[in-house]
């Protein structure tokens, strides 16, 4: 059994193949050896997702940083990432982040799409769920109005 050690360049696609010259099959009746084929296949995981060049990760908030809207850290694949989320963003919305993505092989890079889910607590402390029973008396909104 042989070992390989095989450079995979920036920007490879789903499904292509990474040639190594004469490392094949032996050759016949003293002929060279074929080559090998390498087929790459990119898997997504649970925190990141490759659509073309473009990365889509997902982006958990609460209620309130929702609402009120702040700066909050994002993970890249390279590095981690201060985002400001404007208020009032929608559970669904994406926000897009420039040049984040996946590499193209020609300099260039997709972007990092983050999709906002805004995620409540299963469990209320006591002034937790005081004040959202206060909010619920003072608010008039209604998302299932038009």
């Amino acid at each position: 059994m042989k070992t390989f050690s095989v450079k995979i360049p920036e920007g490879i696609r789903d499904g292509e193949k990474i040639r190594l010259l004469g490392q094949g099959k032996q050759g016949q009746n003293g002929g060279k050896n074929g080559d090998m084929f390498i087929k790459i296949n990119i898997q997504n995981n649970n925190r990141f997702k490759l659509q073309g060049y473009d990365i889509v990760t997902d982006l958990f908030l609460t209620p309130w940083e929702a609402a009120l809207g702040r700066r909050v850290s994002i993970d890249s694949i390279d590095d981690t990432i201060s985002l400001y989320v404007p208020p009032g963003i929608q559970s669904g919305e994406k926000v897009r982040i420039p040049q984040k993505g996946y590499k193209d092989g020609r300099g260039s890079r997709g972007d990092l799409i983050a999709e906002v889910k805004t995620v409540v607590p299963k469990k209320l402390t006591e002034d937790e769920k005081e004040l959202f029973e206060k909010l619920k008396s003072i608010s008039d909104f209604n998302p299932r109005k038009k």
